[in-house]
């Protein structure tokens, strides 16, 4: 049962709480932008709604923190459902891990196209078009002290589209045992299709990237669906500023100027593929030869940083690079851990920390004092342990290159 072709958007996970990190530091020609993308994205969710004429507006979660965001953060989601109200749009939403239902600010009244689904209890909402039953959603906002359970959302018995809206992890096959025609889901900040065929789980990810993990293009996305109640998605890019991973590889024969040609046609490809978009690059460069040695060291990769930021980052739109580092070599021949020099007893010290994971590394007693209140103070004690590996597989490449000079090679 259809009442013909549709379109909605599904968007979620705005945290408009959340300025962008990740970077030791931000140019100042970007400063606002890094604190207002929430916001820009968020707003082109909303006039991409308009321009693709959706029939309604669906929201996963995570909105915003209203707490944290002070005023501002409920009067410009107030002013946004007011535009779509303006066009008779409703907005469906289920509240996430920050934006439970009760913490919307009581006063501030919420526009009249806007249905809050209520926190630990699923409900059923009839969307209607022409006055007639058109879309059946069940939908719950989250509650933090249970995970959600797919099985009390039922398929409706005479074949109304029907769509689950939830904020959280759920099981695949779960989900698809409950026949729903369309899951829209929340809680990554990545897009993802955990199934597409016959039905469809989605969850479309955070309209912008906050961070360099949250690389590649973000925004919500377009739910078209035919007369035989088949689901297609399209994405719809709402971000301002992207976040992106670019690795070349270089040989013995590259030379200074080929790594810049190189870096500079990756660089005009970027650029193509996200027209009128900011972009944050992270350069990895790996391969083998005298120029990775070089860059290794540091100085040479902070001239070509700072080449690339002067040459590419002020523009508009900027491509502004955040780092350029040089891969590590994965390992290092294992006669040098067994010679009785001073590169030997370095390499079996960095040995002893990475065969021991607990023991700590005291780093702050390398730092002045002046730093351990600052920024760095939560950087020393090195938890993750994907981090504490690098930091010491760099440590061992550091003091091989400078101690190298005064060992006999291997």
């Amino acid at each position: 049962m259809s009442h013909g072709p549709f379109r909605f958007v599904h968007a979620s996970d705005f945290h408009l709480e959340q300025p962008l990190a990740g970077v030791a530091e931000v140019p100042e020609h970007l400063r606002d932008r890094f604190i207002d993308a929430p916001y820009q994205a968020a707003a082109r969710v909303f006039d991409a709604v308009l321009a693709e004429e959706a029939e309604f507006l669906i929201l996963s979660g995570d909105l915003l923190h209203a707490q944290n965001t002070g005023p501002r953060g409920p009067l410009f989601l107030a002013e946004q459902f007011a535009r779509l109200s303006a066009r008779k749009i409703p907005v469906y939403w289920a509240g996430g891990s920050v934006d439970p239902p009760e913490d919307w600010p009581a006063w501030l009244d919420l526009p009249a196209n806007v249905h809050v689904f209520p926190r630990g209890r699923v409900t059923e909402l009839l969307h209607e078009h022409d006055a007639a039953p058109a879309v059946r959603l069940i939908g719950v906002s989250r509650d933090r002290t249970r995970a959600m359970d797919p099985a009390e959302f039922t398929a409706d018995p005479s074949g109304l589209f029907t769509i689950g809206v939830a904020h959280g992890p759920a099981q695949v096959a779960a989900l698809q045992a409950r026949g729903l025609h369309y899951w829209a889901l929340g809680g990554r900040h990545d897009r993802a299709t955990l199934f597409s065929a016959p039905q469809v789980a989605h969850d479309c990810g955070s309209p912008q990237g906050r961070c360099p993990r949250e690389a590649g293009a973000h925004g919500s996305t377009l739910v078209q669906v035919d007369e035989q109640s088949r689901a297609r998605t399209s994405p719809l890019p709402a971000d301002v500023l992207r976040w992106l991973g670019a690795r070349l590889v270089i040989d013995p024969c590259t030379s200074r100027d080929d790594l810049e040609g190189l870096l500079r046609e990756r660089m005009h490809g970027l650029a193509e593929s996200a027209a009128g978009v900011d972009l944050l690059i992270s350069w990895t460069i790996s391969g083998t030869g005298p120029l990775m040695n070089l860059l290794g060291r540091g100085a040479l990769a902070g001239e070509l940083l700072g080449w690339l930021r002067s040459e590419y980052g002020i523009a508009s739109p900027a491509r502004w690079s955040v780092a350029l580092d040089a891969e590590p070599v994965a390992t290092l021949p294992p006669e040098w851990y067994e010679q009785e020099a001073i590169r030997g007893d370095f390499l079996r010290e960095v040995r002893q920390y990475q065969m021991n994971p607990d023991e700590p590394l005291a780093l702050e007693e390398y730092l002045d004092p002046r730093h351990l209140a600052g920024t760095l103070s939560a950087s020393v004690a090195i938890r993750d342990p994907q981090h504490r590996e690098r930091v010491l597989r760099e440590a061992a490449l550091l003091g091989v290159d400078l101690l190298s000079g005064e060992e006999p090679q291997s």
